[in-house]
């Protein structure tokens, strides 16, 4: 074991990984098929210094790792997933970052290992890139949602109750994260922990940019649609319309094609989008929505 870092302990409260996964919700039998590529693979970090490096969190480094142990590179990207998961905390401590969003953000590891589950019918974990984004708190979880500061779309603008903005400017944007219902109550929880956790005054601006913001939604979903009451938060500003769309996976999982008559329709929102599917052509897309949020509910 690399005598600088105990890889296999949190290096803020000496928790292993059977504590971690439990405290981020990963299933049992998932923690136990990971265990033995973990207890391999710790050996071969590097040093404390370097054990952040953005070069180690490469995705071509993490399934190297996987080569050495002559493992499948899913099943060992999840063992990494856990080790940079736990070391992780040190780096929320050091930002002053409380458990409270460093627990929910490490979470993305679990909703998507259920993903890969899902989508390819093993134990595992490959989307490294976009985790990557959670290790380094680059993107932070605040109750039901996810959120980081961005600039506002290029090309657009919008003005509302004497706040003006345009491309460039710093906001807010929401990530959605595959593990639950959008209840109303819980995403306008979620605005108000963004809007503190980033120091925000007066009417702050939150931006979203995603399938479930498509304008065409309101055509096909019902009027008790909790993507519906989502989308009423926003002023929808931009839309892009597409055939076989490359978000139809999230509702249908990965298809070879997305015929709607091939569609599986045993839930409300595959059933109304395979309806509009055949109805369309095939066509649906995206939208950019933006509101104006006052620290306790968004502005009307």
């Amino acid at each position: 074991m690399n005598e600088n870092l105990n890889w296999l302990k949190d290096p803020v409260n000496g928790d292993g990984p059977a504590e971690f996964a439990e405290k981020i919700g990963l299933p049992d039998e998932y923690l136990a098929a990971a265990l033995p590529l973990v207890e391999r693979i710790a050996p071969l970090l590097p040093a404390e210094k370097e054990a952040f490096s953005e070069d180690l969190w490469r995705k071509d480094k993490t399934r190297e790792l996987g080569e050495k142990i002559r493992e499948e590179a899913d099943l060992s990207m999840l063992a990494a997933g856990i080790l940079f998961g736990m070391r992780a905390h040190l780096l929320y401590r050091e930002r002053g970052i409380a458990d409270e969003v460093y627990y929910p953000s490490m979470r993305e590891l679990t909703v998507w290992s259920k993903t890969c589950m899902r989508e390819r019918g093993h134990i595992g974990f490959y989307e490294w890139g976009w985790f990557v984004n959670f290790l380094d708190a680059s993107i932070v979880r605040l109750g039901r949602l996810e959120f980081h500061e961005v600039p506002f779309h290029e090309g657009l603008e919008w003005e509302k109750n004497g706040v003006k903005v345009k491309g460039g400017d710093k906001v807010i944007n929401i990530h959605i994260p595959e593990d639950g219902p959008l209840d109303p109550a819980l995403v306008e929880d979620a605005f108000r922990r963004a809007y503190r956790y980033f120091g925000r005054t007066g009417n702050a601006v939150f931006v979203c940019d995603s399938w479930l913001l498509w304008p065409g939604n309101y055509g096909f979903l019902g009027p008790d649609s909790r993507i519906r009451a989502f989308m009423d938060n926003f002023d929808l500003i931009d839309r892009e319309d597409r055939k076989n769309a490359g978000d139809l996976w999230r509702v249908f999982g990965h298809r070879e094609n997305y015929d709607p008559a091939n569609l599986p329709r045993d839930t409300e929102l595959r059933r109304r989008m395979a309806e509009h599917l055949e109805k369309s052509g095939g066509v649906t897309g995206t939208g950019y929505g933006v509101f104006l949020f006052d620290g306790e509910k968004v502005v009307r």
